[in-house]
């Protein structure tokens, strides 16, 4: 049987915890969750998603870590002034997810993000490569697209939150226009 290995496990809200979560368990991973999402607009949205992870989390006996912060100006600004934003939006996530990783002894991290069809999963991947070559913590990348359809029956099930858009403003606005956003494929 193979030791248990502790990881981060940055989360961006519950339904996507429930899969992503499972299958880190069942490979000898040691869960950790980190809810950090400054691009989470507005704030009542960026609540109810904690609320549903923090429901989630505390169902299962997951710890769970909370960035409180909430720089809203930072981020609109960093969003504003990237060249890419959902790429920008990833790297600012998870390199915050290493780091916390590192200041806590996890030697892994991953994410959440990565069970989206809606996320773009080169973007995911190289801002993780950045955050493990900077933190010097080994990103975990999978891809649980696979599993998605999955965590809708069980939040659905568990009637758990359910967000119809990324979190970030500018996704909300494209939402409502039916304009795509430039991470999505």
């Amino acid at each position: 049987m193979k030791a248990a290995r502790p990881l981060l496990l940055h989360a961006c809200c519950g339904p996507c915890m429930t899969v992503v979560c499972e299958q880190l368990q069942r490979e000898g991973f040691v869960v950790t969750a980190f809810f950090y999402n400054p691009n989470i607009h507005p704030w009542k949205e960026r609540e109810r998603r904690l609320q549903a992870l923090t429901g989630y989390a505390d169902s299962k006996g997951i710890n769970l870590e909370i960035d409180e912060e909430y720089p809203l100006e930072e981020n609109i600004r960093m969003l504003l002034d990237a060249e890419n934003r959902c790429s920008a939006c990833f790297k600012d996530r998870l390199t915050a997810t290493a780091d916390r990783a590192r200041e806590l002894g996890i030697e892994n991290f991953s994410t959440t993000l990565s069970v989206s069809p809606y996320q773009n999963q080169s973007y995911i991947m190289e801002a993780g490569s950045a955050a493990e070559k900077k933190s010097g913590v080994r990103f975990i990348y999978r891809d649980f697209r696979e599993f998605y359809k999955e965590s809708i029956r069980i939040s659905s099930e568990a009637r758990m939150y359910r967000q119809s858009y990324c979190g970030c403003i500018f996704s909300e606005r494209d939402r409502y226009l039916n304009l795509r956003s430039p991470g999505e494929v």
